[in-house]
């Protein structure tokens, strides 16, 4: 539950130490990390992964600009199910998400797949990338332009351990994981997760 109420719905697979959390892209919903949520399990991680206010099975409405409370809820929840460690891991608006809860919370790390600076209200503020103290790693598609800029400039306004890739294809998103970079973007978030969220 939201700290202003919304009932969110998700999944846990896994029973390990490091939580990542696993936040979807629009207009998706949760089933859109459920192959690679499975695999971070079997990977010796615990993953969640659940629907955003008004997506999914979540209640609320679609409210993008507040979907950073729903990140926070999250981070929450696995810190009362005995996690010290949680890394996040968003697609899109997802990434949007996660970069502005970075700037809020400690966390052991976070992933962002197309992160956009700012999408239908949901605005990185300017200040909070300097907030950041945590390993990033940005991932884009190079024929994704919009995306591949944004990450760089994430980049660079970042501070710390930081890494960026920019793989071939125009893949958004989840669809990294799926498409022709699939086996090596994976890769990347694992060594990430394995090395810098260590």
């Amino acid at each position: 539950t939201t700290d202003d109420g919304v009932e969110l719905v998700g999944e846990v697979r896994g029973n390990g130490e490091l939580a990542v959390v696993l936040l979807h892209m629009y207009p998706a919903d949760r089933d859109s990390w459920t192959p690679f949520a499975s695999r971070l399990a079997g990977e010796g991680y615990t993953a969640l992964s659940f629907d955003f206010r008004g997506y999914g099975e979540s209640g609320g409405a679609k409210r993008i600009d507040q979907i950073w409370r729903d990140v926070l809820a999250a981070v929450r929840l696995m810190r009362s199910r005995g996690h010290g460690r949680i890394a996040l891991v968003g697609a899109s608006m997802g990434g949007t998400a996660a970069l502005i809860v970075a700037a809020r919370a400690d966390l052991a790390g976070v992933v962002t797949l197309s992160a956009a600076s700012s999408f239908r209200g949901l605005t990185i503020p300017p200040e909070a990338l300097t907030l950041i103290d945590e390993p990033t790693l940005f991932i884009a598609a190079q024929e994704d332009v919009s995306a591949a800029t944004t990450a760089q400039e994430l980049y660079a306004g970042s501070p710390g351990g930081k890494e960026v890739q920019i793989v071939a294809g125009s893949e958004h998103g989840t669809e990294l994981l799926h498409g022709e970079q699939a086996g090596s973007v994976q890769a990347a978030i694992l060594d990430f997760l394995q090395t810098d969220a260590a």
